[in-house]
């Protein structure tokens, strides 16, 4: 792009940039993609009919149907990363027509990172996927979800709150919760998101889709899964999370904020699998395995400290 200001150079994806209108303006879209561009940018998310074949969710279906339980409410009631024991499943979170629309929204490469595989609906509480993925600079993340079959108000269909991506990102540490390794206090982020919609005038919707249909959502895009309300009805989806390259990742939950703490996360690319380089604006960064595929860096100050350092070179002594 030409001519533009050091303003609009934000560290932000230019789809959710304040800038937004005059960096559309000069970019070379599509008419359908200028219109994709600006509802995401204005709602948080993506609806595109008929984007994966019938005959690969058929085939994935058949591949991993044997991995759940009969019924509602038995357990697993989903399977994270399946893609590292069925090609199917990586072939449905690889799609070139879903990369050339991320690339389009993000100016970015995609990195596929993670798929959520369901039976039956989540029946999900509201929440936003930036307290689970995060990234430096923001918002550099998305969801994608691939409807197995249809969905309408028997089955749990996804809901979401229009607009709320616009929201700043909330962790733990804004609303007065320690970071954790388990689910403990996950319920008070709930509480708080639902409360913090409510509060702010934001109207829950449903979306129901047909099979083959794609849903892409903005990180920061609160959203969650309806009651199932017909009985032992199925919902097959797949979820698939991608990051984008140039970036630190990190998990929010896990992460120190006040500190400036990142717990950084082990990213394999689910095209390549490859393991993904973190780096600082688009600088590769040395990290440090802290165990459980998590990671810190390992050259950087923390804030605290870079605080003291700064400060004592000001006045000559350290505050504290």
């Amino acid at each position: 792009m030409k001519n533009v200001s050091v303003a609009q150079k934000m560290n932000l994806p230019w789809v959710e940039s304040p800038f937004f209108a005059d960096l559309l303006a000069q970019k070379n879209l599509t008419p359908e993609q200028g219109e994709m561009a600006q509802h995401y940018n204005q709602e948080g998310y993506l609806l595109l009919r008929q984007q994966v074949s019938h005959e690969l969710i058929d085939r994935a279906l058949q591949a991993i149907e044997q991995e759940y339980p009969a019924r509602v409410g038995e357990l697993p009631s989903r399977h994270q990363d399946l893609w590292k024991k069925y090609a199917t499943v990586r072939e449905v979170a690889s799609q070139p027509q879903i990369f050339d629309v991320l690339r389009m929204l993000y100016d970015r490469e995609p990195i596929p990172f993670q798929t959520l595989n369901f039976k039956f609906g989540t029946q999900q509480r509201a929440h936003s996927d930036t307290i689970h993925f995060s990234s430096t600079p923001a918002r550099f993340m998305c969801g994608v979800w691939v409807a197995m079959e249809e969905t309408d108000t028997n089955n749990g269909p996804l809901f979401y709150y229009p607009r709320s991506h616009r929201q700043k990102e909330f962790n733990y540490f804004d609303i007065g919760i320690e970071a954790e390794a388990n689910y403990a206090e996950y319920h008070h982020y709930e509480d708080f998101v639902e409360e913090f919609m409510e509060a702010n005038g934001y109207e829950r919707q449903e979306i129901h889709m047909q099979k083959g249909d794609v849903l892409i959502w903005s990180s920061n895009l609160v959203h969650g899964g309806m009651p199932i309300k017909s009985d032992n009805v199925t919902r097959w989806s797949q979820v698939t999370h991608y990051y984008f390259d140039g970036c630190m990742y990190y998990s929010p939950r896990f992460s120190d904020m006040f500190a400036n703490n990142l717990n950084l996360r082990h990213v394999v690319n689910i095209s390549t699998g490859e393991t993904v380089q973190h780096s600082e604006n688009g600088k590769p960064i040395e990290t440090i395995n802290t165990g459980n595929f998590r990671y810190a860096v390992s050259h950087h100050f923390t804030l605290p400290v870079l605080m003291r350092e700064v400060f004592k070179k000001v006045i000559g002594k350290k505050p504290f």
